[in-house]
């Protein structure tokens, strides 16, 4: 793109320089879209606002890999590819989960290609990425973890403000094997507590933090998180349907424990 747009500014140049720029500058005009119009977002989420029903979350994400692919500097599209393939993955099988979560992959690439600092463009580079190797098995998982913490652990240091690395860090850190790994429930308690602290009223981090407290025998404080999750959380921009997902787990899980 950045070779592009110094041929548009050349030839506006060259044309000033001949005397033609009083000539209606058709070639702006002809200039791919570097963003989504309103009418395309509009159309978009027609699709995606009924992503409850399981085709048409299959279908949002074909339509947004397709929209993330026509407009790769659009970075909302892109964070969107990556977050619904995500989504979507969560709600399938393992093979099924694997693919669907690949496909978010690009759509990721796409934004650390204009800024490899980007925040989102990392963290849903290895949302996306760990999904698709823990859809693998175990072992794909393990292999990918190391590389993942130390991904997550850079995140934390270079914005320690920002809550979702936190997030992925702290669920990593409960959920793999202590002695096979650096799974450490204990830990991954701590790095969770820091993570909600900063966004306490995220339903995802809620979860992960009952959780937490849950895997380390602190029945009471799980029941309470998860009660913070259903009554208190606030659903983020793009995701409704996630929010009430997760309130709904939330649910489950107190049921689980014994209300």
């Amino acid at each position: 793109m950045g070779t592009f747009r110094s041929l548009v500014m050349c030839l506006a140049a060259a044309l000033a320089l001949s005397g033609a720029a009083g000539i209606p500058a058709a070639a702006a005009q002809d200039k791919p879209a570097q963003t989504m119009s309103d009418a395309e977002w509009k159309a978009f989420y027609a699709v995606y606002d009924k992503r409850a029903d399981l085709a048409s979350h299959k279908e949002s994400l074909g339509l947004l890999m397709d929209l993330a692919a026509r407009f790769p500097m659009d970075k909302k599209a892109q964070v969107l590819c990556a977050m619904t393939a995500y989504s979507y993955a969560h709600r399938l099988d393992d093979k099924g989960r694997m693919e669907a979560a690949k496909k978010g992959i690009p759509c990721a690439e796409r934004i650390l290609e204009q800024n490899k600092k980007d925040y989102e463009g990392r963290f849903w580079h290895a949302m996306t990425t760990f999904k698709a190797k823990s859809a693998e098995g175990i072992r794909a998982a393990l292999k990918e973890s190391t590389r993942v913490k130390k991904y997550l652990e850079d995140m934390i240091r270079d914005e320690p403000n920002r809550f979702e690395a936190y997030m992925l860090l702290g669920s990593l850190y409960r959920e793999l094997p202590p002695v096979l790994t650096w799974g450490d429930p204990k830990k991954g308690l701590d790095v969770l507590e820091k993570g909600t602290a900063l966004k306490p009223d995220d339903p995802e981090i809620l979860l992960e933090l009952a959780a937490a407290y849950a895997k380390v025998g602190q029945k009471d404080k799980a029941k309470a998180t998860y009660l913070r999750c259903i009554n208190d959380s606030k659903s983020p921009p793009d995701r409704t349907w996630e929010t009430e997902d997760a309130r709904e787990y939330a649910r489950k899980m107190m049921k689980e424990l014994g209300e």
